[in-house]
C-alpha cells in the first residue's frame, strides 16, 4: 500500500467527492419521491437507477483504502443487487450487515471513534414507527461524515 501522502491532488478531490456523494443520495431521492418507509423503498420508484445510485454509494465507501470497509461495501452492493420487492430477506440481512459493521468500524476507529457512538444512540430509531427511514438517512450522512474526516486528515498531511 502506498504512503497516504503520494496521492495526487485530483485522486484528493475524487475521494472528497466520493465522500459528499451519499449525502446528496440520502437528499435526492426524498426531494423527487417523498418520504418513503426506507430507503430500499424507493427501489419501486427508482428500479435501476436506485440500483446504480447505490451501487455509486457501496463504491465510494470501498475507496476508504482498509480492507476492514470492504464488509459494508460489499454488504451495501448486496442491498443494491437484491431489492426488496424480489429478494426480502436476503436485502434485509445485507442491510443490517452494513449497517452493524459501519457502525463496529466507526466504534472502533483511534480517531474518530466519536461518529459511531453517536451511530450507536440513533439505533433506538428502529422500533419507532416510521424511524427505519430516518435512521437510514442519518447513518448514510455520519458513514460519509466519517469517511470525510480522513479525507480531511489526508489533505492536512499532504500539505505539511
Amino acid at each position: 500500500m502506498e504512503k497516504i501522502t503520494t496521492m495526487s491532488k485530483n485522486q484528493y478531490w475524487f475521494r472528497t467527492i466520493a465522500c459528499i456523494y451519499p449525502i446528496a443520495y440520502v437528499l435526492i431521492w426524498p426531494l423527487l419521491y417523498g418520504i418513503l418507509p426506507s430507503y430500499s423503498s424507493y427501489y419501486i420508484l427508482g428500479g435501476m437507477f436506485f440500483t446504480l445510485a447505490t451501487s455509486m454509494m457501496a463504491w465510494a465507501m470501498y475507496l476508504h483504502r482498509d480492507i476492514k470497509w470492504s464488509v459494508p461495501a460489499y454488504a451495501l452492493v448486496g442491498v443494491a443487487l437484491f431489492n426488496c420487492v424480489d429478494y426480502w430477506t436476503l436485502h434485509n440481512i445485507l442491510a443490517i450487515i452494513f449497517f452493524v459493521s459501519s457502525t463496529y468500524l466507526m466504534r472502533t476507529d483511534k480517531r474518530f471513534d466519536w461518529l459511531g457512538d453517536i451511530s450507536v444512540t440513533w439505533y433506538i430509531l428502529l422500533v419507532m414507527p416510521g424511524g427505519v427511514f430516518w435512521f437510514e438517512a442519518i447513518q448514510a450522512v455520519l458513514i460519509s461524515w466519517f469517511h470525510l474526516s480522513y479525507v480531511r486528515r489526508l489533505w492536512r498531511v499532504r500539505r505539511l
